[in-house]
């Protein structure tokens, strides 16, 4: 028989990671668990349940975020029907929540989730994993703080730095159009002053002018109507009773006329910032979506949500240099020594694990010594040494790895040892 020929590899070089596209490395994926932990527990403690929409609907139904200027990352099925990848939340949980009648079973739903998304953005995929909270249903104003309050909690226990809170009122439909109308006046005197973008919102929407970072925009925004003169009463007494809960919480809060929340956003609109030396880190937006529902075919419900993406979380973690260790730390570090210790090890490691004893062990060879030196450097006390006579007899080396005391025991009684060291 000749010998095997080589196989040709199909590409010569792997194509590089697409940008706007989204790998965790290790250490991301620990800090990205460490705060899905984190977040999930609070959730809990305010009473919103976890819930998940579909990765992929029917395109007509993300209608505003186009509308909006947002483009979808689009597809159609065997039947020709014009499909399309969330760019968020939101609307998958609205439509979910008309989908299983909702409305008919409970006055208020409080769900969190945590779920990816996709979106075009200057001709290029972007890809993200979204977090949030949403209620649909019977609200009050002292729902907006008690969300802001659950949020401040959660980004503070995670020790970001300098948490703070800008927030805002964008109105209703019923006081929003006018201020609008006030607004157009205002800036089309500024016009010359404004940068294309705002000069393409002075028409289709001028409150985006508010938001504008480009310094003459800005410069000219500080002068503008604030929006808060023109609400209607019911937004008026909203707010005043949102910030007489943030009062009574004693959380601190900047109102911030540059917080306009999305085109869909309706009353309170806020957001959270993490700031440090090296700069400010926006960890995510909230506001209501009140009209949402109704302009679904559904009933007239308010909606009230949170919504951040990982990039943010990550960002901001870097930002504080906030290291999170390994959450799961070994009991047992387990050394084979050799083919025949290392199949021994195989049922080992699942006894110890039918125990309720967490095993770890280096992969690859090794000599005992570097074994040993990872046990120590992992902080494992108990390292179990099986080498080929261990293996041949049905014996086990069991080391305390701090003092380097060893005994040898018979494999049948090696659990019951370790469970004993370990006061299990």
């Amino acid at each position: 028989m000749g010998r095997p020929k080589k196989a040709q590899p199909a590409i010569e070089k792997p194509p590089a990671k697409l940008p706007g596209t989204l790998d965790l490395v290790v250490e991301q994926h620990r800090t990205w668990d460490f705060f899905l932990h984190k977040l999930f527990e609070l959730a809990q403690t305010f009473g919103y349940q976890r819930v998940d929409c579909s990765l992929v609907e029917d395109a007509r139904l993300f209608k505003p975020w186009e509308q909006a200027g947002g483009e979808l990352v689009v597809f159609a099925d065997t039947k020709g029907t014009r499909l399309a990848v969330k760019p968020l939340n939101l609307f998958g949980l609205a439509r979910m929540y008309l989908d299983y009648r909702f409305f008919e079973k409970e006055k208020s739903s409080k769900w969190c989730y945590v779920s990816p998304i996709a979106f075009i953005r200057n001709g290029q995929i972007m890809q993200s994993h979204e977090f949030g909270f949403q209620v649909f249903g019977e609200t009050s104003p002292i729902v907006d703080a008690q969300m802001i309050n659950m949020l401040l909690k959660l980004f503070t226990e995670l020790e970001l730095k300098n948490v703070s809170l800008e927030i805002n009122n964008i109105g209703c439909l019923e006081c929003l159009p006018a201020y609008q109308e006030v607004l157009r006046g205002f800036y089309k005197e500024k016009k010359y002053d404004l940068c294309e973008q705002c000069l393409e919102d002075l028409e289709r929407n001028p409150v985006n002018i508010l938001a504008c970072a480009n310094l003459s925009c800005s410069t000219v925004s500080t002068e503008a109507p604030v929006l808060i003169d023109y609400l209607c009463e019911n937004c008026r007494k909203h707010f005043i009773k949102v910030l007489e809960g943030l009062d009574e919480l004693s959380i601190p809060y900047n109102l911030n006329q540059k917080v306009i929340g999305k085109p869909w956003s309706r009353k309170t609109v806020f957001e959270i910032r993490s700031s440090t030396e090296k700069g400010e880190v926006v960890l995510g937006q909230g506001c209501h979506a009140d009209d949402l529902l109704q302009s679904m075919a559904g009933p007239i419900v308010q909606a009230l949500g949170f919504s951040a993406t990982i990039e943010a979380i990550l960002s901001a973690f870097e930002e504080a240099e906030v290291r999170v260790n390994q959450q799961h730390k070994a009991d047992v570090y387990l050394v084979p020594l050799g083919d025949l210790a290392a199949k021994k090890t195989l049922k080992l490691f699942s006894e110890l694990w039918s125990n309720n004893i967490v095993a770890s062990e280096f992969i690859g060879p090794g000599s005992i010594k570097t074994q040993l030196k990872l046990a120590e450097s992992n902080k494992v006390s108990i390292a179990l040494i099986i080498g080929q006579k261990e293996a041949r007899d049905g014996t086990v080396i069991l080391r305390d790895v701090r003092s380097g005391m060893q005994e040898l025991f018979e494999a049948s009684r090696i659990i019951e040892e370790v469970k004993k060291r370990l006061g299990k």
